[in-house]
């Protein structure tokens, strides 16, 4: 009963998993629990945590399969994917009870890599923001002067289509900059993911760290 509870918890914490991966996950997990001989909830979650805990686990762990297989067929995984992947790794080790020494420090770490990243991209949105706007007005201040001052009407609408031109050459090259900075921090939380999972194995906490 309790071995059923704890499967039908999970089960339900691994909803963004497709029906067939999911019931890998919960056959393999089944096995894994009458192979150990683990009775009782309390002996189940103490080798494999709570449903919550183990569900973030599964879902990092196909992340990271699905984006390893992006990278095979694409050479690069979508930003889309590497956010997925990223969030999922960060609340499996939130998730997980080895936060402590190395571990937690790594995590923090990864943290304030993430903070300072949502900046830029903050930053950077706000400045092409303003950028469209002053584009705008220059373009519109252009185009009403022509019928007053054409020179200087020609002088405006001039600066609105540099300030477009630098627009259509800045966009690329920013998204470009921070495609390349979250594919950074995707492999530093699949290094730190793999890292602690290591340690977890050489505590002896978790022989269900295999795949799936």
């Amino acid at each position: 009963m309790n071995r059923e509870k704890y499967l039908a918890e999970l089960e339900e914490y691994l909803q963004p998993l497709t029906p067939e991966e999911r019931a890998d996950a919960i056959m393999f997990y089944s096995e894994f629990i009458d192979d150990a001989g683990l009775e009782t909830r309390s002996q189940i979650e103490e080798r494999l945590g709570t449903p919550r805990q183990l569900s973030r686990k599964v879902l990092a762990d196909y992340s990271i399969k699905t984006t390893d297989e992006e990278v095979k067929y694409q050479r690069t995984a979508t930003p889309q994917s590497n956010v997925k992947m990223i969030w999922l790794i960060l609340l499996a080790l939130l998730a997980s009870p080895f936060l402590l020494g190395f571990g937690g420090i790594m995590i923090a770490v990864l943290i304030g890599i993430l903070a300072l990243l949502a900046g830029l991209v903050f930053g950077a949105g706000v400045l092409l923001c303003a950028g469209v706007v002053v584009m705008g007005l220059l373009i519109y201040i252009g185009v009403a002067m022509l019928f007053s001052s054409w020179a200087v009407g020609l002088f405006y609408l001039g600066l609105g289509l540099l300030a477009l031109g630098g627009l259509l050459v800045v966009i690329p090259l920013v998204y470009w900059l921070i495609r390349l900075i979250l594919q950074g921090i995707a492999n530093f939380s699949k290094y730190l993911y793999d890292k602690l999972s290591k340690k977890r194995k050489e505590k002896g906490g978790s022989d269900h760290e295999e795949d799936i």
